[in-house]
């Protein structure tokens, strides 16, 4: 008999339910999604040098100022958090799926509080949040200003 997951993708933010690391993985999962849809649309936009300047020119000059205003700067710098949102967490699910930066096994004794979830694995959540924080803020001048800090 097949179990059926009558949630769906909904299940995945579940806040009452599951803690910190589901809605990294979560969002790990919604950026990963968002950075393939960008790339088939990057590369149909791209397509468009083909078929002549003017039409290259007439698509760059729509995607760039879509409802009379300039929307450029701001796709950037939203693509800009979320590839390096989804950068840093994939490295982060890799040390720590690779068993690095977590506790001894332990017997769970009542009550159960995960001790992997603490400790390095913590401060490896703190670091990369930071360092999120200081790309994102050096990316997003760059890309408005030109200028690097």
């Amino acid at each position: 008999m097949a179990i059926e997951n009558k949630k769906g993708w909904i299940s995945w933010f579940n806040p009452i339910k599951y803690g910190f690391d589901r809605w990294l993985f979560a969002m790990h999962r919604f950026t990963g999604i968002v950075i393939g849809l960008y790339l088939m649309a990057h590369v149909f936009e791209t397509s468009n040098i083909l078929r002549g300047p003017l039409t290259w020119n007439n698509v760059m000059v729509f995607l760039d100022w879509p409802f009379g205003i300039h929307f450029g700067p701001y796709i950037l710098s939203a693509l800009l958090l979320v590839v390096v949102f989804h950068a840093l967490n994939g490295l982060r699910l890799t040390i720590v799926e690779n068993g690095l930066m977590l506790v001894r096994p332990y017997r769970p004794e009542y009550p159960y509080k995960p001790k992997s979830l603490a400790g390095w694995n913590f401060a490896l959540k703190i670091v990369l949040g930071i360092l999120m924080i200081v790309i994102s803020v050096f990316g997003i001048v760059y890309i408005f200003t030109g200028v690097i800090l």
